[in-house]
Parts: structure tokens; C-alpha cells; sequence
């Protein structure tokens, strides 16, 4: 009976550790710090009319400032009406695919440290797209990633509000954690450098 009771309490112990937070057997993902990934720039205005084609006008750039790698699983950016309004739409919301970041040694696959981004490293994330989608710019030494944003979301998926809004750079699911946030009251200009 000893050995029974020996043999249950350790599996007990067992089976608790593999389900405590933080362990890689629950597929949680630790949040990166506050204060290691930083908005940098936003294109707050495409030139000319707003239209499918133009896009990629929008977008958000964030640095990785912090001395080591962090992990992107789980970050993902949105405007102010998506933030406020904490919707269950994937309108006016980007969040990293469920695959790695893309190819940056140029071998033909996905990154092998799957969404770490590097210190000193950039992320372009774009309202548009783009044939043959996300890839890794050497020349500038960022990954540059493609929302796609519906059309139906903002005009022609032009999202970000041209004269004042907000960007958010957040983890979740779960309790969610802003781990960025830049606004703007801004008349003119294709874009706001922070």
C-alpha cells in the first residue's frame, strides 16, 4: 500500500510540473519585458487616395531594444478603435502567422529561432500585402510582415486615422499586456518617426 500511495504521489508531483505556467509542455509563451520591443515610426497616410493598391502606405515599425533576443509569438499590433473597442474582429488588429519569421539567413526556411527577433533588429508590419508575402529585407536588416487588412476594415483597409490615433504593440491571448503604445495629433506628413 506503501508503494501505491510512493508511486501516486509522484506521479501527482509529475503531473503538476507539467502543467505549471511557464513550461514548455503547456505551449505558453513568456511575455517579452516592457520596454524591449519599441514603436519607431508610423505611416499614419498614404499619398494620394486611399485604395487597394496603396496600401503598404500604413504602417507600423517597432525595434527590439532590449540586449537580448525576444520571442514574437503572441504580439501582435492594432489601432485605437481595435484597442478600445477590445473587438473579436481581426479588423484593424496584425498578429504574427502561426509560423516562424521569415527566412533571414536566406537558406530557404523559416527562421530557425522561429520568432525571436535579435537586439537592435527592426519589424516593418504593413496594412497591405504583398506578392510573395512576409520576408526579411537585408539591405535594412528588418522583417517586413503583411497584414493584409480587410478591405472592408477602414477604407480600402486603410485603418490608422490620419490626423490623430493611436498604435498599440500588445501580447496576448489571456490577460493581455501593452507592451507599447505611440499616438499622435498630427496635421500633415506621410508618416511619424518617435
Amino acid at each position: 500500500m506503501r508503494r501505491f500511495f510512493s508511486a501516486l504521489f509522484s506521479f501527482a508531483v509529475l503531473a503538476t510540473a507539467l502543467v505549471l505556467p511557464g513550461n514548455a509542455a503547456t505551449g505558453s509563451v513568456a511575455v517579452p519585458p516592457v520596454g524591449s520591443l519599441l514603436i519607431v515610426r508610423v505611416g499614419t497616410d498614404a499619398m494620394g487616395t486611399d485604395n487597394f493598391d496603396n496600401r503598404n502606405r500604413e504602417f507600423i515599425r517597432f525595434k527590439n531594444v532590449s540586449g537580448a533576443n525576444v520571442d514574437l509569438t503572441g504580439v501582435y499590433t492594432e489601432d485605437n478603435w481595435a484597442h478600445e473597442n477590445n473587438s473579436a474582429s481581426t479588423c484593424n488588429t496584425y498578429k504574427f502567422p502561426g509560423v516562424g519569421l521569415p527566412d533571414s539567413d536566406l537558406d530557404g526556411n523559416s527562421d530557425p529561432d522561429g520568432f525571436m527577433l535579435a537586439p537592435g533588429q527592426y519589424v516593418n508590419v504593413y496594412n497591405g500585402s504583398r506578392i510573395g508575402g512576409n520576408y526579411y529585407d537585408t539591405a535594412i536588416d528588418t522583417y517586413k510582415m503583411y497584414a493584409d487588412s480587410d478591405t472592408d476594415c477602414g477604407t480600402f483597409g486603410h485603418y490608422f486615422n490620419n490626423d490623430a490615433d493611436k498604435v498599440w504593440l500588445m501580447h496576448g491571448p489571456g490577460p493581455t499586456t501593452v507592451l507599447h503604445a505611440k499616438d499622435w495629433d498630427w496635421g500633415g506628413g506621410y508618416f511619424i518617426v518617435f
